[in-house]
């Protein structure tokens, strides 16, 4: 009498029957998988215009390449810009539409003419690196990056740039509030050392010590920041404390 196959041998054999259906369905997946991570990542899109980034980059401060090409100085209320021909992260040689470039602003700079004169001398023909902090109507403030070394920092550091008021915009921003720490320490060392708007045939003249009057500003206004948090922090702290004694 033969022996009735078990439930093991059943399964086997039924996978056996349908196993190019198996192979579907987890090919299946994989695309799926496959498209939603390319529609997160966008490697083959070209961004020209601000309104294009998605949130998560923004976000999450992804990394972009791209060349710099060009200055637009400032104009009214509107600030001097940097213009990038942004590189998409796959690039297609063979399809490279004509695309306008991508207007950046360097965060929580002030730049001074020979700001302008630097960024178009030293910075514009080259590639570089953008992490977009916040997206506005005409343009995206981010932080710069040429060959590694930030450049927001460097004409801060040469004189070149005073730090603006801190952007309440971006206070819960981790790495804007680190930026905007370097920036103030940048600006203090140039002060220090007299470099560029902080010259010494400069002292006592009225427009360095209107620019004093900021300078000290951002700090008081990023040392209360600080403060605040660390208040909240503690305090959040305490009360965890006490309910965990009441448990």
């Amino acid at each position: 009498m033969s022996k009735e196959p078990n439930l093991f041998e059943k399964f086997t054999v039924l996978m056996d029957q349908n196993i190019r259906g198996v192979q579907y369905g987890v090919y299946s997946v994989a695309v799926v998988g496959l498209a939603i991570a390319l529609r997160s990542v966008r490697p083959f899109k070209k961004f020209y215009r601000p309104q294009d980034f998605p949130t998560s980059f923004i976000e999450k401060h992804i990394k972009l390449h791209g060349k710099a090409v060009g200055v637009i100085p400032p104009f009214g209320s509107s600030p001097p810009l940097l213009l990038i021909d942004h590189t998409p992260i796959l690039s297609l040689q063979w399809i490279r539409p004509q695309t306008p470039d991508l207007p950046v602003e360097i965060s929580s700079i002030n730049l001074t003419p020979n700001g302008l004169s630097w960024l178009q001398h030293v910075v514009v023909g080259t590639c570089v690196e953008f992490s977009i902090l916040k997206v506005n109507p005409t343009s995206v403030s981010c932080i710069v990056t040429k060959q590694k070394k930030n450049v927001g920092l460097d004409l801060v550091s040469l004189g070149f740039a005073s730090v603006s008021p801190l952007d309440f915009h971006l206070e819960k921003d981790s790495l804007y509030l680190k930026y905007y720490q370097q920036l103030l320490h940048a600006e203090n060392r140039a002060e220090k050392k007299g470099n560029g708007i902080w010259a010494k045939e400069n002292v006592g003249s009225i427009p360095r010590l209107l620019q004093k009057v900021p300078n000290k500003m951002n700090h008081l206004t990023l040392n209360a920041l600080n403060a605040l948090k660390n208040g909240i922090l503690k305090k959040k702290t305490k009360l965890q404390a006490v309910a965990a004694g009441n448990a």
